[in-house]
């Protein structure tokens, strides 16, 4: 990638045309790489994956796929929080790309870049622990040159690409080179345990305090007022009782499932 700019973060990397799941064949290849920030790309994955096993929906040659390992010194590091930090970094990256995109930026906790309410990408954070062996693959999916034909329609939230929102031409490899930098930063924070520095510039990006929530957690869902984000990356969620609970995995519905 000659637009790279990093020092660890995709200087080595693997680009398949066509593979399974990026996170799957890094986890199961980790020995491979030396580096935290190996990378894997792809043009198109046949089994990819979001959270809760959904699937994820790529057209070949129109998204940007990849996965980055990472070995966290503390073993165990919070997944959440990784999730929140990779979600910063790819919300920056585009933001920076076009200012109508920075107007209309959020993320939607734990993993979901929208623009306007349009997902335009996600983040899978998958682990594997062995002994003293504790390693991540952060899997991140970018909806780029989809038109609307090529983008699923059966979802929570709508999907579109960048180039259905912006008459901007977007480079994939200078993209990726992007979101590697802001991401090699954003992890050299993690690893200083800056955390809070991290959950910071997450909310920037986020809900405003106080908003009405539902979060659908299994077959539970829990109302309250968006509170703030916890050291682990939990969503913090104030119940009708007053009491602040922090909620580890879930999908949040918007301020409308809150007046039903």
């Amino acid at each position: 990638m000659q637009a790279l700019r990093t020092r660890r973060f995709g200087r080595e990397s693997l680009f398949f045309e066509e593979v399974d799941s990026t996170n799957r064949w890094l986890l199961e290849n980790e020995e491979l790489f030396h580096l935290s920030g190996a990378t894997v790309v792809a043009d198109h994955q046949t089994a990819g994956r979001g959270r809760h096993g959904r699937q994820w929906h790529d057209t070949p040659g129109k998204s940007l796929l990849f996965s980055v390992l990472i070995r966290p010194e503390a073993k165990g590091a919070p997944l959440e929080l990784l999730s929140l930090m990779a979600g910063t970094a790819v919300a920056q990256t585009i933001g920076r790309i076009d200012r109508h995109f920075f107007e209309k930026l959020k993320v939607k906790w734990p993993n979901d870049v929208l623009i306007d309410d349009h997902k335009v990408a996600g983040i899978l954070i998958e682990s594997i622990s062995a002994g003293t062996k504790f390693c991540a693959a952060i899997g991140i999916g970018v909806n780029l040159r989809q038109n609307d034909d090529e983008l699923p329609k059966a979802t929570r939230w709508p999907a579109s690409s960048l180039q259905l929102l912006s008459s901007i031409s977007i480079s994939r490899e200078g993209l990726l080179a992007e979101i590697l930098a802001e991401l090699e930063t954003a992890y050299d924070l993690f690893q200083e345990g800056r955390t809070a520095e991290l959950i910071e510039s997450w909310s920037s990006l986020s809900l405003p305090l106080g908003t009405e929530l539902a979060v659908e957690s299994g077959d539970r869902v829990s109302k309250g007022t968006y509170s703030g984000i916890g050291t682990e990356g939990q969503l913090l969620l104030k119940g009708s009782d007053g009491i602040i609970h922090g909620i580890h995995s879930g999908e949040i519905l918007w301020r409308e499932a809150c007046d039903e």
